[in-house]
């Protein structure tokens, strides 16, 4: 007897691009809030003339999660 070939379809595709549209609104989301922090900390920065190497590695590192975030909504919501 032939075996069928696993489905890689989890979700309807109604269901995927919900999936899609929150994972993009929260990585742009998360990148904006980022942004927001990137700000305060060169406003401090301009204040207190003195900017943390480990401050903004995590503004670095949240700016490039909320990208990959909204980057893999894209890929969810465009794959057939």
């Amino acid at each position: 007897m032939p075996r069928r070939p696993p489905s890689r379809r989890i979700l309807s595709p109604a269901s995927r691009r919900v999936v899609a549209g929150l994972l993009i609104a929260a990585g742009i989301l998360l990148f904006l809030g980022e942004l927001l922090r990137l700000y305060v900390l060169l406003y401090d920065w301009r204040a207190l003339g003195v900017l943390g190497a480990r401050p903004l590695a995590a503004v670095l590192l949240g700016l490039g999660a909320g990208v990959l975030t909204s980057y893999a909504g894209w890929r969810v919501g465009t794959s057939r």
